[in-house]
């Protein structure tokens, strides 16, 4: 789905996040690269995916938009106002009531000695949502019945070993509505669930975003599912957004090495693509030993000298695309890709 952006806020914003993990002892220990210098923007009623390889950073990102994780540099933004500035903790719980996080795992996210109902209720206690046992009943049924588990008496009091992945999740999401947020980040919400169920999932919160007008940062390895959900697709490697472009033309017409490499895993006898001859090899390199380089510079069919000497910057396309590729800058012709 296309949206026009222009003129308007984004509620939420990274500018230039970094995040360094320290490892091992003082004389022994490295730093982990984990995010370098990531920026971008999410608007209401928009899907943002995150996409790339285990390790890449994705979820890294999403814990500091969570104010899980501290960034190390740069700033974030929400409605416009500077978000790591505020401190204490009711700056902390008006933030994170209005931009709530969706986990991996259904069943670990979920307490397994409460039921259901207390997982929906514990938010909605917490950001008083509800003023009486009977609005707290009201918005229990409200919220179960908007994440589809009808009738609400058959799922309300079952303990999470009770319900199936995909209802686990469903209460996941129940939950973090129960704030009545802006923004969900949601870390690979159907990756552990079966393949059967997993539209499902999809579908509710493609709802959200339509009905609700929620804005979503999509996290996942699953380029499919990017191209079902999301309006924009931002491709990360070794901690670093090496390309960003509206879902559809991405899919269609990758530009970065890296993006390419990951279509051409996947199969997709419709895309038409000329990905046939790219070898899949090499892994993400350890973060605690990257040069001045490109990354991805080691597992690339046209990489150059200078590929390993500085990473190449964000260079805006035509169509307002970017990609950070030395391939794309204006001395070097992007037919050299074909």
């Amino acid at each position: 789905m296309s949206r026009n952006h222009q003129n308007r806020q984004p509620v939420l914003e990274a500018r230039d996040l970094s995040k360094d993990f320290h490892t091992g002892g003082a004389f022994t220990g490295g730093v982990v690269k984990a995010v370098q210098g990531a920026s971008f923007k999410l608007f209401r009623g928009h899907v943002v995916a995150l996409v790339g390889e285990s390790g890449s950073g994705k979820s890294t990102i999403v814990r500091m938009l969570a104010r899980l994780h501290e960034p190390t540099a740069g700033e974030i933004f929400y409605n416009g106002e500077a978000v790591l500035s505020q401190r204490g903790r009711r700056a902390l719980l008006r933030y994170r009531s209005q931009v709530q996080m969706v986990f991996q795992d259904p069943f670990g996210s979920l307490n397994p000695v409460h039921r259901a109902s207390h997982a929906v209720q514990r938010p909605l206690k917490i950001y008083n949502k509800a003023n009486s046992r009977q609005e707290l009943r009201d918005k229990l049924e409200e919220l179960f019945a908007m994440v589809s588990l009808t009738p609400v008496d058959e799922f309300i009091e079952k303990y999470p070993h009770q319900l199936s992945g995909g209802q686990r999740q469903r209460i996941a999401i129940a939950r973090a509505l129960a704030a009545d947020p802006e923004v969900i980040l949601a870390d690979e919400p159907v990756s552990m669930l079966d393949v059967s169920i997993r539209l499902g999932i999809l579908n509710l919160m493609g709802r959200l975003r339509d009905e609700q007008g929620i804005g979503f940062l999509y996290v996942t390895h699953d380029l499919a599912s990017a191209r079902y959900f999301a309006d924009e697709i931002l491709v990360m490697y070794a901690g670093f957004i090496v390309e960003q472009a509206p879902a559809e033309e991405l899919i269609s017409d990758p530009k970065h090495p890296y993006t390419q490499m990951l279509l051409a895993a996947v199969p997709d006898p419709t895309r038409g693509l000329k990905t046939e001859n790219i070898e899949l090899e090499g892994e993400i390199p350890d973060l605690t030993s990257l040069g001045g380089g490109c990354p991805f510079a080691p597992r690339c069919q046209h990489a150059m000298d200078i590929c390993n000497e500085a990473m190449p910057a964000q260079t805006t396309l035509e169509d307002g695309r970017w990609v950070r590729c030395y391939l794309y800058e204006d001395e070097l012709a992007p037919a050299q890709m074909n």
